[in-house]
């Protein structure tokens, strides 16, 4: 193996090609690009709302109620005492 210290490496090349543009067909992909964006900003919007509804049905469901039931029997049982 050779190595050479004091010379440079040649830069990486690629090889461009560019798309075909078609200026008819411009506002019909930004129309469609643009109902997609909104598609998908309503399905989070509706994931938030879902998850956002659901923990707060669960955050007071009904274990909760009788966790807090218990924990108040509890303590007036040993007020009493």
């Amino acid at each position: 193996m050779f190595f050479n210290f004091f010379s440079r490496q040649e830069p990486k090349r690629f090889t461009y090609r560019p798309r075909y543009y078609n200026p008819d067909r411009e506002p019909e992909d930004s129309q469609r690009k643009l109902s997609n964006q909104e598609q998908f900003a309503n399905q989070i919007h509706n994931s938030w709302d879902r998850k956002r509804t659901y923990r707060t049905k669960k955050k007071f469901g009904s274990s909760t109620l009788i966790w807090l039931i218990v924990i108040l029997a509890l303590l007036l049982i040993f007020i009493h005492k």
